[in-house]
C-alpha cells in the first residue's frame, strides 16, 4: 500500500521536473523577448524626451543672441519651448507608465496563462498515469467489486 503511494509520488516528481524542463525555456525567452521590447519602448521615450530637451537648449542660445529689437519674439519662444518641453516629458513620463503598466499587465496574465496551461497539462497527466495504474493492477474480481459498490450507492440515492 505505501509502496503504490510512494510509486505514484516519485511518478509525481519526475512529472513536474519533466515539465519544468520543457516549460523553462520558451516561457523564459519569450519572458525576455518580451522584457527587451518594453527596454526599446523606454529607451525610445527616452531619447525622445532628451531630444526635447535638446531642441529648448538649442532655442534657448539662439534666443541669448538676438538683439532688444526681437525680445518680445524671444519671450514667447522660450514659452513655447517650456511648453513644448513640458508637454513632451509630460507625454513621454505618461507613454512610459502605460508600457510599464501594459507590460506589467500582460506578463501577469502570461503568467497566469501559463499556470493554467500546467496544470491542465498536470491534471491530464495525472488522470492518465492514474488510468494506466488501475488498468494494469485492477483483477477481474476488483472490477465486479467495484461496480456492485458503486450500484449499490446509486440504489442508496433513489
Amino acid at each position: 500500500m505505501w509502496w503504490d503511494l510512494l510509486w505514484k509520488m516519485v511518478n509525481f516528481a519526475v512529472l513536474v521536473f519533466l515539465l519544468y524542463k520543457v516549460l523553462k525555456k520558451p516561457l523564459g525567452s519569450y519572458l525576455k523577448s518580451r522584457q527587451e521590447s518594453i527596454k526599446g519602448a523606454l529607451e525610445e521615450a527616452e531619447r525622445a524626451k532628451e531630444e526635447g530637451e535638446r531642441k529648448y537648449r538649442e532655442y534657448e542660445e539662439r534666443l541669448k543672441k538676438l538683439d532688444q529689437e526681437i525680445e518680445k519674439i524671444r519671450q514667447d519662444l522660450i514659452r513655447d519651448g517650456k511648453k513644448e518641453k513640458e508637454r513632451i516629458i509630460t507625454e513621454a513620463k505618461i507613454m512610459a507608465e502605460k508600457v510599464k503598466e501594459q507590460a506589467r499587465l500582460s506578463a501577469e496574465q502570461e503568467l497566469k496563462m501559463a499556470k493554467l496551461r500546467l496544470k491542465e497539462e498536470t491534471a491530464a497527466m495525472t488522470v492518465q498515469v492514474a488510468e494506466d495504474m488501475l488498468k494494469k493492477h485492477l483483477k477481474p474480481i476488483d472490477h465486479e467489486r467495484l461496480v456492485d459498490e458503486y450500484i449499490e450507492r446509486v440504489r442508496r440515492l433513489h
